[in-house]
């Protein structure tokens, strides 16, 4: 009986050992999955981040390009708002120098009349 006792304590020693055994290697291989899929997760948050900086990146040329273009509207009204006054101020120029002429004509007139008058004073 105390051969039988020794054979059961040591089989159970034996199983004992063989279950903490296996539990070891269990437990290496969920390591190793929980590992895995921790780097597959990671690897998956670091695409998503990527796409996301990439549509950021994409929105901001957008809104880039479509500034760009407001800015180039804008200039060229300014640059016709400032082509129409050099013409309005041409034009007006051109007045000015009409009337110009106009009053230096009618001071020559008067000049001539005036000489004229001397001389006939002067007779």
């Amino acid at each position: 009986m105390t051969k039988i006792r020794a054979l059961l304590v040591g089989l159970a020693v034996l199983v004992l050992l063989a279950f903490t055994a296996g539990c070891g290697l269990v437990s290496d291989q969920a390591k190793q999955g929980a590992k895995k899929k921790i780097e597959a997760k990671g690897q998956q948050a670091k695409q998503e981040a990527m796409k996301k900086v990439e549509a950021k990146k994409q929105e901001v040329k957008k809104k880039l390009e479509a500034g760009q273009e407001d800015l180039r509207k804008k200039v060229d009204d300014l640059q016709k708002k400032v082509e129409a006054g050099q013409e309005d101020l041409k034009k007006k120029i051109g007045d000015v120098q009409a009337k110009l002429d106009d009053v230096q004509a009618t001071l020559d007139e008067l000049l001539k009349k005036v000489e004229a008058q001397e001389q006939q004073d002067k007779k």
